[in-house]
């Protein structure tokens, strides 16, 4: 028979469950809104980036060229010479006028960045004008004129374009960098956000597991004569979960920002679905023990796959310093390789199952390195969300291999997926920084430049790439099971260069 305080006890834990519930939906909203805010600065910097570029390119170069075809022109001895030159600059000037009609350059502008624009289409018809006159005069033969008007009228049309130009492009450059600061204040805001956010659910769980154990404490000693034997198997379980849970956090991954801001909102979106439903039938009266029991098996894995992508989403910054200074950051540990890839692949379980995808590892289960676990996370996220994102076709199911065993003092790595494949020249490109076969399309081209840097710098190991197209693609990786001991100082140097 159930007595008042039971009653008690299960009403203050279904309350304290329904709020934890309620700080994760809230939690899920604000990473997904901080997530899309993120998303929205990387891409305004990019078009910031990208009008500077065109600019530089389509009008400022072609405007530089049109001043010394001009003064080439005046200064021609012969008249052979001169047509040469009359033509090459009205083609000049016909490519400039077109470039500046584009509606690229004002299609994702603001207000200013329109005036600006504006400006320089204006100083560009004055410029134009000049050189007409400069063309006039040479076809009357006049030289002391056509000296004139390209030192004088032309120069001073000539400047005032090119002004015009630096205004714009500085303007442009300001709007990247005060998108970049801006960016960097939120994802600060967002990580303590998390932070205070997860702890107050750690506490919320401790509590309704303290709760949980009193209740079940309290019938054991009514109902049950082995109170001692129970008590302490369930001591003995409390334990095993908490090292399990420590192991799983120890064992987080970092990556680059379009990966784990994928697998955030798909672990966010499917949790805020499962709460959705337990509300539900928690309002309407229905809710079954059953669902609570799935809810709360399901809870702490996606909780956990949110958490660790989120961790590697802060060290975004990181990773790209890894880019230009090409030394990691972590910190060197013995670990079973096989057992850490399983990890890493799992961590990228809702990116697979999406597409259906099969990943399969082998090689040397009992292979234990002393190197640096966050650079092997990396190489082995990388490699995979490469393979998701060029390999394979909108809803193609694919197969990824990851095979590791021991060759003498090094470590064999060799990946391998059956996706659409790679011609020769894109192979000879692929570890290049910034190039993409996917340009325009969200591909940043660094992932494989960052495996390279990895692999060769912080691993002290080499990388090669074989592939064919409709072949799929092959990675062989190899590096020293124990990594030297230098790298751990060149990381706590980079460390205290941070500080």
């Amino acid at each position: 028979m159930e007595t008042v305080s039971d009653k008690r006890l299960s009403k203050r834990i279904l309350t304290l469950f329904i709020f934890t519930t309620c700080v994760l939906i809230v939690q899920g909203i604000y990473n997904i809104y901080s997530l899309d805010g993120v998303n929205n600065s990387i891409t305004k910097v990019y078009d910031s980036v990208n009008l500077v570029s065109s600019t530089s390119s389509n009008v400022a170069l072609p405007i530089s060229e049109l001043r010394q075809l001009s003064m080439s022109l005046v200064m021609a001895p012969n008249k052979s010479l001169r047509e040469t030159l009359k033509i090459q600059i009205i083609e000049l000037k016909s490519k400039t006028e077109l470039a500046l009609s584009n509606g690229k350059f004002m299609a994702s502008s603001d207000p200013k960045s329109q005036e600006l624009f504006n400006a320089i289409k204006k100083a560009w018809q004055d410029y134009a004008k000049a050189v007409e006159v400069t063309l006039d005069y040479v076809k009357e033969a006049v030289r002391i004129a056509e000296f004139i008007s390209v030192t004088v009228y032309e120069k001073q049309a000539y400047d005032k374009v090119t002004n015009a130009i630096i205004a714009y492009n500085a303007y442009q450059i300001k709007i990247s960098a005060n998108t970049f600061h801006e960016a960097q204040k939120n994802a600060t805001i967002a990580f303590w956000a998390v932070l205070i956010t997860t702890l107050v659910e750690v506490l919320i769980l401790k509590l309704i597991l303290s709760y949980v154990l009193n209740l079940v404490r309290a019938y054991v000693a009514a109902r049950k004569q082995h109170a001692k034997e129970l008590l302490d198997k369930d001591e003995a379980l409390l334990r095993s979960e908490k090292m399990a849970a420590l192991g799983r956090l120890v064992a987080g991954m970092a990556h680059e920002l379009n990966t784990p801001i994928g697998v955030c909102v798909t672990g966010a979106s499917f949790l805020q679905e499962k709460t959705d439903d337990l509300i539900k039938a928690f309002s309407s009266g229905n809710l079954r023990q059953q669902e609570l029991n799935d809810f709360v098996q399901i809870l702490p894995k996606s909780t956990e796959i949110i958490l660790s992508n989120l961790d590697r989403a802060s060290e975004l910054i990181s990773s790209f310093k890894l880019v230009a200074v090409d030394v990691s950051s972590d910190m060197k540990r013995k670990f079973n390789l096989q057992a850490y890839i399983a990890n890493v692949v799992q961590s990228l379980y809702p990116e697979t199952k999406r597409f259906n995808h099969q990943v399969s590892i082998q090689g040397d289960s009992e292979l234990v390195v002393e190197t640096y676990p966050g650079s092997i996370s990396q190489i082995i996220t990388n490699l995979m969300m490469n393979s998701i994102i060029h390999a394979y076709s909108d809803k193609e199911r694919g197969c990824m291999s990851i095979s590791a065993f021991r060759d003498e003092d090094n470590v064999k790595l060799i990946y391998r997926d059956d996706g659409k494949g790679l011609s020769e020249e894109n192979v000879k490109m692929i570890f290049e920084p910034f190039y993409t076969t996917r340009s325009g399309h969200g591909g940043s081209g660094l992932g494989m430049s960052l495996v390279y840097n990895l692999v060769t710098q912080t691993l002290k190991g080499t990388i090669t790439c074989t592939s064919e197209l409709g072949k799929g693609i092959n990675i062989n990786i190899s590096f020293p099971i124990k990594a030297d001991i230098t790298n751990d100082k060149l990381a706590e140097m980079y460390s205290l260069n941070q500080t």
